[in-house]
């Protein structure tokens, strides 16, 4: 009697309880290729600044489930540079004043990952903090004016000089990417997401910098 209503037990477990599947875990990396879209401003600047940059990086892509993961990123060169231009008048002489900044980063980025079921669809948002590693700046004074020459004869002129008191740069990211296999545990893994750079470049000067990024790392899975 005893040993049939264990066995009456053990049945209406296995029919009330549904089977509870061990967590699988999978584990890839990828070195990625990518390109910035960057906006420069700030009430420090004289005007909204843009410019593109290169964007070289390596990841460990980690799913903890089939909806949740995370993506951890060394960003070993991350170009956040941008260009303004300005037009003035002095003395009755027109001239043009083009401003560019030279400025990249080594970043850490840990990445939440939300991924769609039965989709090669995933989104991921989490922070990214940056340190410098390049920063100069360039300006180039062009007179427009028909007739008149800076001393020597030229009509332009140009200054360079580096980047001082560059901040670690803290930035907020999201965004989306698509999973498309093209060998046994192999895919490309085309991303793009938008940073909000929540702290100045250098310090007392309101100047921040937002980038749109198109990142496409090539995934090798090793779990």
């Amino acid at each position: 009697m005893k040993q049939l209503a264990l066995v009456v037990l053990a049945v209406v477990l296995i029919i009330v309880v549904p089977p509870v599947a061990p967590a699988q875990f999978h584990l890839g990396i990828a070195g990625a290729l990518g390109m910035n879209f960057n906006i420069h401003s700030g009430s420090d600047l004289s005007s909204t600044g843009t410019g593109f940059g290169f964007v070289f990086a390596g990841e460990a892509d980690m799913k903890f489930s089939r909806t949740f993961g995370m993506i951890g990123r060394l960003g070993f060169y991350d170009n956040r540079s941008g260009s303004v231009s300005s037009t003035g008048s002095q003395g009755g002489v027109n001239y043009t004043v083009d401003n560019s900044v030279s400025l990249a980063y080594f970043n850490l980025e840990p990445l939440i990952a939300i991924y769609l079921p039965q989709s090669p669809f995933f989104f991921f948002a989490g922070p990214s903090l940056g340190f410098n590693i390049t920063g100069s700046t360039e300006t180039t004074t062009t007179i427009t004016s028909p007739g008149f020459t800076f001393p020597g004869g030229s009509t332009n002129q140009t200054a360079k000089s580096s980047l001082k008191d560059v901040l670690v740069r803290f930035e907020l990211k999201a965004g989306a990417g698509y999973e498309i296999p093209i060998a046994k545990k192999i895919s490309i893994v085309p991303q793009l997401s938008f940073g909000f750079g929540l702290t100045n470049v250098v310090s007392n000067f309101s100047w921040h910098v937002m980038s749109f990024q198109l990142m496409v790392p090539v995934k090798f899975d090793l779990i």
